[in-house]
This record gives C-alpha cells, structure tokens and sequence, in this order.
C-alpha cells in the first residue's frame, strides 16, 4: 500500500507540472506539419473525465461534465478530444452569465457547455488546418482554427477567441487540450449574423429586398450555407452607396425577388450551397454557387485565396481577395466569409482551349518545365491523377527531339497506358466556357510491332464517341480539309510525320468551369501514350488553325 500511495502521489505531481511544462512550451511549439509528439501524463494514462476531475485548474469544468452525464462515456473507451476551458476560464464564463457555481446553470446550459467542447475524434495540434478541425463538436458547431500573435508569441486559437495554453495531453481515451475561454454557443443565423454587422448594411439591405434573407435564416438540419459578403466600403469603392444603386446597376425585370432578374442572380451568386470554410475554398478550384450552373473560380496564391480571377484573352481579369482575418464566422446553418471587392457572373461565349496537359505548375517550379525531364510520382500533381499500383510513374520529356521532335511546345506526357500498368488517367482541364465544341487529342504515334493501345477519352464521366487507337499514323497523302472531314488534322506546324490528331467527340459543357477529362485503355500493348496536346473548339469555329509550334506559338497558312 505504501508504493501504491506514492506512485498516486508522483502521479498528481506531475499532472501539476504538466500544464505549467506545457505552458511554457507552447512558446516553442512548432506550427508546421512535423510529426506530433504527445505529452504523456504517465506511464498509466488516466482517461479524460478522471485527468480533469484530478488537474486542480480543470476542475470545474471536470464538474460540469459530471452534471451534464458526459463522465460515463469520456471515463470509458473510445476516441475524443476534450477542448477543456481552464478555471479561470470558467469562472469568467458564470460570471457573464450571472451564475454563481456550475450547479447554478440549467441542465440544459450545463449540457450545451460540454458538448461544445467535445469532438468525437482523436485531434492533436499537428493535425490541424487553418481553417476548422474536420469533424464538429458534439454540440454541432465546427471548432475553427488558426495560429495568432499574441503579445509577441504565437498560439493556436479556436474560434477566434480561445488560446489553447495546454497542448495535446494524451490519455487512455484520447487527447484533451486546455483552452483560456468558454466557446461561445452560436445562435444566429447567417442572415442574422450580417445584420449584426452595420458595416454590411447594404448587403444586408440588398439580401432583403430579393427574398435570399429568407433562405438564409432558414433552420434545417444538415443545411447549409456560406455567404462571401460585400461590404459597404467595398460597394462604395465600385460606386454602389445606396440600394437604388444597386438595383439601377442589375435589377433589369423590375422584380428584384425574381430569380430571372439580375440583382437577384447577383445577390445569389454570393451564396454557395453548402457548408465552406476558408480551407474549403482554397482546397477546390470551384464551387457552385445558388445561381444554377454557375460557379465561383478560386486561386490560391500564397496566402491569398482569389475568386474569379481569370486570363482572359491574353488578359488578366482581377478577382476579389477573401479577408481571411475577417472570415470563417460560424452561424448555426453556415458559416459567413468577408470579401474585399465585389464578385460578377461572367458571360461568356464559347471559347477555344488550346491546351499543354504537360503545363502543369509543378512541373514550372521543378524547373524542367520546356527544358528537362522528369519522372512523376502519384501525388505529385494536384490535377492530374492515374490508377495503377502505387509505384506507377509518368514520364515528363520537356526537350523533345529526334525522332520526338515537333511537339507543341517542345514536351510531350508519357504515360505506360495498358491495363497491366496504368489503365486510365484523368486531368483538370483549364476553364471551358458553357458551350458545344469538338474535342481534339493530339499524340506522338508509337507502337509495339504495329500494335498499340485503344484510348476511350471522357469528359465528366461521359464516355466520347471515337477512340484513339496510339499506333496510328496520321494520313498524308488526302488535303487537309479532307482529312478534317473524317476527323483528323496535323496540330504542329513542325514536318514530322510521328504526331497525329483526331476529333474524339463531340461535347456539351453545361457550366463554365474546369473540366475532368479522362482517358481510359482495356487493351494492354506494350505502347506508351505519349499526350501532346488537346483542344475544345467551338462547333461553329475553324478547327484546322492555327497550328502550333514547338514554343507554343500559333502558325496560320
């Protein structure tokens, strides 16, 4: 018994020290994606209700999850992490709500405050993204998360308002985190939210008088949105100060609440229907938005994400910035975003693409983009993506010459494109407007004995009309507007006779974004795909000219 009581006595020891260790280790703390390193409490980890009811400054917190019930599930196994407000934390919070202990507080209240705080899941420091933690709290609400400055050192803070001032404690059931101040419950809706803020008054107004304040105060479950608010300083520097402003600027039906009428399609391509924090932005490179088939464009550029900003005709269209500072504001049926200049639906007409799939950025930081070679593990694209066993590479030639000579702009993709190796790969495509249009694929022919490989091509998901078949010559002997009528033209303006190219379909693209296309073999020759160059043309347009060069410069006859 006496070992016994002095191993319980070390035990509480250390769990003093801990968060005094703990606090001044948060200095040091590393925010990068480095391995996480849990700080154990003892060899014999307690689980979480008993670590808090036993760490002298989470004690009334360790109370609260007593009267709320939830000791039974977080002293028994399982995976959670525990965002535990300190006493002081706790003390300040019952005070705001004119309480004198946590026995005071409603069954309900008591419930809400734990709940709050829990997660579902086993969530360390290291995996957090600046943005919110993947999974939401018990209560329902997302945790956000984001590393701040404070008085000269750097902390985690949760919901823009709570320091974590004790990291990653693991115990037996999962991990617990000491924070500096109660989360507090949201209860407004997005719409609310806005109204809250005057400096979105004219946003707000604008909302109103289309019938969207509607939609967004709306209550459901499992239904969100995420609103990118204008506000009225950034009206104001496009010339819109009044909401007369606005509807002499759009409103061209007379009814603002129509969803034909331009204010209201304005006002709408503001909202996407789902739940999108900062992080959520930045991880896709559209997002749909409430206006049917049409999207927001996003770019990330460094710390910067973008929305709408395009080249366009050789020339560049700036976008509005999202105010990362200001944004990810949690409300019960979404989340609202500031951003600093306002955002148009663009109509466009269909447009030419005239693509390098071998253009893509990683290739252009490497370095060998045009100029080297390089060999393309999976993973190291972020659009571009194959099946095949996980070893299976591509093969970057960014100095096409021989017999490879000729390719527009000097580089071809080599793909081991044959069921036993890599039997389909799928690219992003660069924004094609709404719109008909031929899709052409160009390659350098290759063969085995004469034999090669049969290539479905996809957009979308919808399999094409004509298969590429990668030994096949282009035919040289009929006049090129022949040749077009069954399909096939010379792409590069270069006299070799290894590059072919064929009209694979005919497609229809309903939303003017970047598209999946995908190309797929059942045959399995020993005849690599070499892709040099894809077009979509519109129906209605030349579809010979011009060719292309080795530099990527457009030849005409």
């Amino acid at each position: 018994m006496e070992t016994k009581d002095i191993t319980v006595m070390k035990a509480r020891k250390i769990y003093h020290m801990t968060g005094l260790l703990l606090l001044a280790a948060v200095l040091w703390l590393p925010f990068s994606c480095t391995k996480e390193n849990f700080t154990e409490t003892t060899d014999t980890r307690p689980n979480i209700s008993r670590f808090l009811a036993e760490h002298e400054d989470y004690n009334l917190f360790a109370e609260a999850i007593k009267l709320a019930g939830a000791s039974s599930y977080l002293d028994a196994w399982g995976t959670y992490t525990v965002f535990a407000p300190n006493n002081s934390a706790m003390q300040n919070f019952l005070q705001s709500e004119g309480k004198g202990s946590v026995g005071d507080l409603s069954e309900s209240d008591v419930k809400d405050l734990v709940n709050l705080h829990i997660v579902q899941d086993t969530v360390s420091t290291g995996q957090f993204r600046d943005g919110k933690i993947q999974r939401n709290s018990v209560f329902g609400m997302f945790i956000t998360t984001g590393v701040q400055n404070i008085d000269g050192e750097s902390y985690f803070v949760l919901n823009k308002e709570s320091k974590i001032i004790m990291p990653n404690i693991r115990t037996g059931n999962g991990v617990v985190h000491g924070v500096d101040k109660v989360f507090t419950k949201v209860t407004n809706t997005v719409m609310e939210e806005i109204e809250a803020d005057p400096n979105l008054s004219l946003f707000a107004e604008a909302l109103h008088l289309t019938g969207l304040d509607a939609l967004l105060n709306q209550r459901v479950a499992e239904q969100f949105f995420s609103v990118l608010a204008v506000s009225n300083t950034a009206f104001a520097q496009r010339g819109f100060n009044t909401i007369q402003d606005l509807v002499d600027k759009y409103s061209h039906t007379g009814n603002p609440k129509n969803p034909e009428d331009s204010l209201y399609m304005h006002m709408s391509y503001h909202v996407l229907p789902d739940l999108k924090y900062v992080s959520d932005l930045a991880f896709s490179s559209s997002h749909t938005t409430q206006v049917p088939r049409e999207v927001l464009l996003v770019k990330v550029d460094r710390e910067k994400i973008i929305l709408n900003e395009e080249e366009w005709l050789g020339q560049l269209e700036e976008g509005a910035e999202v105010d990362r500072e200001a944004s990810d504001n949690t409300t019960v049926n979404g989340v609202l975003h500031y951003i600093k200049d306002d955002i148009y639906i663009k109509q466009r007409q269909p447009f030419r693409v005239d693509w390098d799939p071998a253009d893509q950025p990683e290739l252009k930081v490497a370095g060998v983009y045009r100029r080297g070679g390089l060999s393309i593990p999976k993973g190291y694209f972020q659009d571009v993506t194959w099946g095949g066993a996980e070893g299976e590479q591509l093969w970057y030639n960014g100095t096409a010459s021989g017999n490879m000579a000729g390719a527009a702009y000097g580089d071809v993709l080599e793909v081991r494109m044959r069921t036993a190796w890599i039997p389909w790969i799928e690219f992003k495509t660069p924004v094609v407007v709404r719109g008909r249009y031929k899709v052409w694929v160009g390659w350098r022919t290759i063969s085995n004995n004469g034999r090669g490989n049969t290539i479905d091509t996809y957009i979308n998901g919808v399999k094409l009309s004509r298969s590429i078949a990668n030994q096949e010559y282009r035919i040289r002997d009929l006049p090129e507007r022949e040749l077009e009528s069954l399909g096939y033209k010379k792409h590069i303006s270069y006299n070799s006779n290894n590059y072919n190219c064929k009209m694979v379909g005919i497609v229809d693209i309903d939303v003017t974004d970047r598209q999946i296309l995908r190309f797929e073999t059942s045959t399995n020759q020993n005849a690599n795909f070499l892709v040099d160059f894809i077009q979509f043309i519109p129906i209605d347009q030349e579809q010979i000219y011009p060719q292309f060069d080795t530099e990527g410069n457009a030849v005409y006859p």
